[in-house]
């Protein structure tokens, strides 16, 4: 999924430096960059993990307590459902505004709006109060919530991978996979803190929403790290030789689609496990 969306973005390969080695960014920066590419994976998976989670805990409780226990979960999880099939439109969407606006400016937006979806989820009236309003609200946040992250993965590996030394592309690009394993760890440990500390009553009149909430602070971090960012020397090149590209998506599909398959289907296999077990594990 990740390297399909990466994919949509025309440069992802580096291609556009005549600098192999390159000067990169100063070690400083390229410590700012790391943090800068972390937080948004991991601020994404801390969102899946949170939501994954209470799907599973108590969604069909809230937000579908008119369908039997096992068909309430069923329908919690289409929900959950609903955020990967969205994230290729995310790709698309806010890959094609990378190449055109720089990188900087959609990671901003893609943080916020992320950030934002989560925060609301948290705000959600429950079926109790608002009927069949509340489940299609859920499912538009998720909706939205995916397409963000459909941008955002991308968007990280290449603000790290241009900015820093290209004979590290690798090492540099890392930093963003780092998010997913801590963006896991803080929801799962926060998740836990919070049902353990609360009654279950408690829990599920209004604990649940504190890990939603919290992701505001998620966002706060983010933001200050990302402002603090410049747009990359590849990107500020092609726009200074005015060589974007007009359809950035159209040529990804025209001129690279076997290699566009062959990235996507790599990872099919492992990032579907992945969701299995994530889903499956509370």
């Amino acid at each position: 999924m990740e390297a399909t969306e990466a994919m949509t973005i025309s440069d992802v390969s580096g291609s556009m430096t005549s600098d192999p080695a390159g000067g990169g960014a100063s070690p400083a920066m390229m410590k700012r960059l790391a943090g800068a590419s972390m937080v948004g994976t991991t601020l994404e998976w801390y969102d899946f993990t949170v939501y994954n989670t209470m799907a599973a805990l108590i969604f069909n409780k809230l937000f579908f307590p008119s369908f039997s226990p096992l068909a309430g979960v069923i329908l919690a999880f289409s929900t959950y459902a609903v955020g990967y099939v969205s994230r290729p439109l995310g790709g698309i969407f806010f890959g094609h505004l990378g190449d055109k606006l720089g990188r900087r400016v959609v990671l901003v937006v893609t943080l916020l709006v992320m950030g934002v979806t989560t925060f609301l989820m948290g705000l959600l009236p429950t079926f109790d109060a608002i009927g069949v309003a509340s489940p299609l609200l859920l499912v538009l946040l998720r909706f939205v919530q995916g397409v963000a992250l459909g941008g955002e993965w991308a968007g990280s590996v290449l603000l790290s991978v241009e900015h820093g030394r290209q004979d590290r592309r690798g090492l540099n690009a890392s930093w963003t996979q780092v998010g997913p394993s801590l963006g896991t760890l803080l929801a799962t440990g926060l998740i836990t803190v919070v049902t353990l500390g609360l009654a279950d009553q408690d829990f599920v009149s209004w604990g649940w929403r504190i890990p939603f909430l919290v992701s505001a602070i998620l966002v706060g971090f983010g933001l200050w790290v990302r402002i603090g960012v410049d747009e990359t020397p590849m990107f500020k090149q092609i726009e200074a030789s005015h060589k974007q590209a007009k359809a950035p998506v159209g040529e990804v599909l025209t001129k690279h689609l076997r290699s566009l398959l062959i990235a996507g289907g790599v990872r099919v296999g492992s990032d579907v496990l992945y969701a299995l077990v994530g889903s499956s594990s509370p």
